[in-house]
């Protein structure tokens, strides 16, 4: 048999494609992750533009039924205009709570978004890890 002689250049040449799959594999991961969190944002941006125009209409039918109710569809917009405000002034007194709880939600939303892939690897590797006990002890 021949003997196989350690190579110098071989090595720095194996460790150069190494370097390199590794490399591309980050930057893989990345792609698809910010790709998983801009299309999150495309999908909830949708979410809010829909969500605007149903509360648009829905404050149109307000008005126009409290128009009916008052006797006039300017107060019955008037008294619409009023129940705004005062969301607005709960909304401007609570403001730092607010403020501070829907961080904690987005970060965590954009977090779990980041992560998905590495839990489904995960629970992927966890099923087949109890598929396989299950098939042991049943032999």
């Amino acid at each position: 048999m021949e003997e196989e002689k350690f190579s110098l250049s071989g090595t720095f040449q194996k460790t150069k494609e190494y370097l390199d799959s590794q490399l591309n594999l980050i930057r893989l991961k990345t792609v698809e992750r910010s790709s998983r969190l801009i299309a999150s944002l495309i999908v909830d941006g949708a979410k809010i533009i829909l969500s605007l125009f149903i509360l648009f209409f829905l404050c149109l039918a307000l008005g126009f039924y409290l128009g009916e109710v008052l006797g006039s569809n300017s107060l019955g917009f008037l008294a619409t205009a009023v129940i705004f405000l005062l969301i607005l002034v709960l909304i401007r007194v609570f403001e730092p709570t607010l403020e501070s709880r829907f961080m904690d939600l987005s970060i965590r939303r954009f977090s779990a978004k980041w992560t998905d892939e590495l839990e489904e690897e995960e629970n992927s590797v966890k099923q087949e890890n109890v598929e396989d006990d299950e098939t042991k002890q049943n032999s």
